[in-house]
């Protein structure tokens, strides 16, 4: 279990990716996670520099590639499969064994046309040609959870796909951005998850439904990062905390029926947990924990999230310590 950097997180700092890369190794994280985009216009020679720095400190690289959702775009799915025929080629000379993805965002979930179930559908479809490819170069696409779907349906996705090559990017954060507490969803999604974006956030009530933070020091927010950790190293010792932080909010539609109607999984008692994180999410949000909406809009965010970055690195890896030691103790007494 190795602690990384989603290049994200530095969004507004606008490095490039040997900069992140250097900046990765000084703060004594173990890979890089990074959009594939930020290598568009760069030549062969800097694709072979950025790999072969990597490699020299021991650095893991994984890329964000491209869309699987055709969505309202009018592609076709041979259209969307073209796309990725490069990345599979990067992924290779970067050895880069994870190409990350994801469906979209929570304003898919109320399409009429296409519908959800529609759009579930023919991203299976795109999924399935692109686990070949996939296989053939010995590539993961993971599926992030991405407050666009629930871990059931994206569960759904990846069982339907049946492929090795087709897993999950879980982000510890986002299933509170679906009415969804985040250790249920690692519980759902552990069997298949490789890595992770390992993120922590508030969410509180609002006129409309509820806020969702784009971001929380580690251990700060509500995610119970901890029972986190441990559910998925017990799945795959081997999975990556890629962090991830950033300011700003999501306004999360929760009281708009379209919005409600597109869920098919929730359950009395899944809602009940869900509404005890926005109550405890208020009370974080009262005692001055974390910005309200007017507050974040006047935070340097580019000077605010790199100061903090040591903090969560520190904190991501002892809590990793702490379980891997957790787990030597357990396996020594049996």
């Amino acid at each position: 279990m190795k602690v990384g950097l989603d290049a994200l997180t530095l969004k507004a700092v606008s490095l490039d990716p040997l900069e992140l890369l250097e900046l990765t190794s000084a703060h004594g994280m173990e890979g890089l996670h990074f959009s594939a985009r930020l290598l568009e216009g760069r030549d062969d020679a800097y694709v072979d520099r950025l790999s072969e720095e990597a490699e020299a400190h021991g650095l893991y690289l994984e890329l964000a590639g491209a869309g699987v959702n055709p969505g309202q775009s009018g592609r076709t799915v041979a259209e969307m499969v073209a796309e990725w025929k490069p990345l599979f080629t990067l992924a290779r000379k970067l050895n880069a064994p994870i190409l990350n993805t994801c469906f979209g965002l929570l304003k898919e979930r109320t399409f009429a046309v296409p519908t959800l179930a529609e759009q579930i559908e023919l991203t299976i479809e795109v999924l399935r040609a692109l686990s070949l490819m996939a296989a053939e170069f010995d590539v993961i696409i993971t599926m992030e959870l991405h407050v666009d779907l629930t871990s059931l349906e994206l569960v759904h996705i990846i069982e339907a796909v049946d492929s090795e090559h087709v897993q999950v990017n879980l982000d510890t954060a986002n299933a509170l951005g679906l009415l969804e507490d985040p250790v249920d969803a690692a519980r759902a999604l552990a069997p298949y998850v490789h890595t992770t974006h390992f993120k922590d956030t508030c969410i509180y009530p609002t006129a409309e439904g509820y806020n969702w933070q784009g971001g929380a020091p580690l251990g700060r927010g509500l995610v119970d990062l901890p029972a986190v950790v441990e559910i998925l190293y017990q799945a795959n010792p081997n999975v990556h905390l890629n962090i991830e932080d950033s300011g700003g909010f999501i306004p999360i539609p929760m009281y708009d029926e379209a919005f409600l109607g597109s869920f098919t999984d929730l359950t009395p008692p899944r809602m009940a947990r869900f509404v005890r994180h926005l109550w405890r999410g208020e009370q974080q949000l009262r005692a001055g924990l974390h910005p309200r909406p007017e507050e974040s809009k006047d935070i340097d965010w580019a000077t605010i999230i790199p100061a903090r970055l040591q903090y969560n690195v520190d904190y991501a890896r002892r809590l990793r310590d702490e379980t891997v030691a957790r787990a030597a103790t357990t396996a020594n007494r049996s």
